[in-house]
């Protein structure tokens, strides 16, 4: 894939993640596509983070979040073509479940397979 139709990609899922717009997102991904977050909810989970299987599960995160967090802001998005891969960095800040701020820079790495989107490994920095 060319790096223009590789970033084409990105902000078509970026803006259907936006939306969390089921059928944009279905688009570009894939069938089997999973979401390894940087943390979880669940306890049980904190050493290895969540993953979330396919569609309806990361539109339950997006729910959960605009629901639980508050004040988020996306600052400084940055995002790169790799042949295959697709990176985007940025600084994320808010005040999350519990009442507490928090800011981190994060990075997401996208491997793409067959033109579509088939992961989203998501990784943070905290700095407060």
């Amino acid at each position: 894939m060319r790096d223009q139709e590789a970033l084409a990609l990105m902000k078509e899922f970026r803006q259907a993640f936006g939306a969390a717009d089921k059928e944009r997102l279905q688009a570009v991904t894939s069938d089997d596509f999973e979401w390894h977050q940087h943390a979880a909810h669940d306890p049980k989970d904190r050493r290895t983070g969540r993953v979330l299987v396919g569609i309806d599960a990361l539109l339950g995160e997006i729910v959960w979040r605009r629901e639980k967090w508050q004040n988020v802001r996306y600052d400084g998005l940055n995002e790169r073509s790799a042949g295959d891969l697709l990176v985007q960095t940025f600084t994320i800040s808010g005040t999350d479940e519990n009442g507490n701020e928090f800011q981190a820079d994060a990075v997401d790495l996208y491997p793409v397979r067959d033109g579509q989107i088939s992961r989203k490994d998501t990784f943070w920095k905290y700095l407060k």
